[in-house]
């Protein structure tokens, strides 16, 4: 009896070892990096900008065209132009002004070096041997950090790890998609447009794996295969223009 009073006592212990390694095991485990966070500022499609915004670049940016699309998470317009410049619009359309050092409209891009000791480490210890390649300090107080393996890491106010970025919406531009000179379209899709829209110019152009994508300035969304064949036609609401004319007849 007193045998198995011992035996018993020995694997109580023994279990009680094993729960509190589990216990350590589990405390030691280090952040989930495949954790996902939307970052404040979410892409959007060019389509789908408010019409006063795309009169506004056709009138005064003629010669360019939009290579980003952006709604910041204070519901301002940012978008960027094929010479670089970032022009700023209120959730109404409204033009606002430029984003450049005189008139800092969005984040606050900030050296990495003053990013929160707590930031640094966490990227040292979970990134070694990565480089920050730039920093931001977001209108709604977090830190939106990208390396130079092009990892965008999101971060709160007080250095804790949120994920990795993701756009609200998922409309980031696909890694099969390039931005181009609407000049380097296929003559084809060129005479097209000036075929069925004469009144209207290109203000996005891009090329796809699959073919083409095109936006005109009034929001029209025309896709093209490889050999310049159209696919679809769309308006900035998505509503299908061939489908429209059906219902209309």
């Amino acid at each position: 009896m007193k045998a198995n009073r011992i035996l018993a006592a020995v694997v109580f212990f023994a279990l009680l070892l094993q729960s509190c390694s589990d216990n350590d095991d589990d405390n030691s485990a280090g952040p989930d990096l495949n954790a996902v966070a939307f970052s404040a500022d979410a892409h959007v499609q060019t389509s789908t900008l408010p019409q006063n915004i795309l009169d506004y670049i056709t009138e005064n940016y003629p010669d360019l065209r939009i290579v980003e699309a952006e709604i910041e998470d204070n519901q301002n317009y940012e978008i960027e132009l094929s010479d670089g410049t970032e022009l700023i619009f209120n959730s109404e359309g409204d033009f606002l002004g430029i984003d450049d050092e005189e008139n800092e409209f969005d984040d606050e891009e900030i050296d990495p070096s003053d990013l929160p000791q707590v930031i640094l480490d966490f990227i040292s210890n979970n990134y070694p041997g990565v480089n920050i390649e730039e920093a931001e300090l977001e209108n709604n107080g977090n830190y939106e950090v990208e390396l130079e393996n092009d990892v965008e890491l999101i971060f709160d106010a007080n250095g804790n790890f949120l994920g990795q970025a993701q756009d609200e919406n998922g409309d980031d531009q696909g890694e099969d998609e390039e931005d181009i000179d609407p000049s380097d379209l296929p003559q084809i899709i060129l005479d097209y447009i000036a075929e069925n829209y004469p009144d209207n110019t290109i203000i996005e152009a891009e090329s796809e794996e699959e073919g083409y994508e095109v936006t005109l300035n009034n929001g029209i969304e025309l896709e093209f295969d490889q050999n310049g064949n159209l696919l679809s036609e769309e308006d900035g609401n998505g509503d299908d223009e061939e489908d429209e004319e059906d219902d209309n007849d």
